[in-house]
């Protein structure tokens, strides 16, 4: 019998806020500043809200704060490490409780693998040819390794490491099923944003003694560092 769909699971990059005050002033202005930087990327982009930092959440106005994040242009679709009660007024206004892994204060270290699991971790997609502005390459498991350079206007999502050994130029989304253990490798550093596990950094905050250098990228205390190789 013909299947009218398909239901499967899927790998896509969304960013997440995570709130360290609930001033709504003070988060507004910092989130416009941030929207500035890559209009584009943001507009319509859904939205994660993390609330797992806020040192006191019930002071949090969560319908304000959805409220203020629509304005910016985002579609939230969720609140993470929330209270019950956020969570229960989340699900009022048809938003996911998500969970997550490593997010928010009071998660716990997840153990390390066990040599089985080592052994059983996918292989690297290698890709020989340049990636060209408007194409996405989305690896959901294991690392991509672009043997050529990455253009403006293009995007690479892995749920590993991203290796490129040319220019990267487009966009590069590492860790994207959450692993905050994941790294971008390049060779010459021109990126529009590059992001691991969800948070990202746009070409204007990259140290400008970087720039065009061999570089790896990677998430220390919940903040990127670019380092040169």
């Amino acid at each position: 019998m013909h299947q009218p769909f398909d239901l499967k699971g899927a790998s896509f990059t969304i960013p997440m806020l995570s709130l360290r005050e609930a001033d709504m002033e003070t988060i507004g202005s910092q989130l416009t500043k941030k929207v500035c930087q890559a209009p584009m990327f943001f507009h319509s982009a859904p939205l994660v809200v993390n609330l797992g930092y806020l040192p006191d959440p019930e002071q949090l106005n969560l319908p304000g704060l959805l409220a203020l994040v629509r304005e910016q242009g985002f579609i939230p679709v969720g609140i993470t490490n929330g209270t019950e009660a956020q969570e229960q007024q989340a699900k009022a206004m048809n938003m996911a409780v998500l969970t997550t892994h490593g997010s928010g204060k009071g998660q716990e270290e997840q153990n390390p693998p066990s040599s089985e699991e080592e052994i059983d971790k996918p292989t690297a997609t290698v890709i020989d040819e340049p990636i060209r502005s408007g194409q996405r390459v989305i690896v959901d498991q294991g690392d991509l390794i672009v043997m050529a350079s990455v253009g403006s206007g293009a995007e690479v999502i892995a749920a590993g490491n991203i290796h490129v050994y040319g220019a990267l130029r487009g966009r590069a989304f590492a860790g994207s099923m959450g692993d905050s253990r994941a790294r971008i490798f390049c060779q010459h550093l021109e990126a529009e944003l590059v992001a691991v596990a969800g948070v990202y950094l746009v070409n204007e905050d990259f140290p400008d003694s970087l720039r065009t250098k061999p570089v790896h990228i990677c998430l220390q205390t919940e903040r990127i560092r670019i380092n040169s190789l």
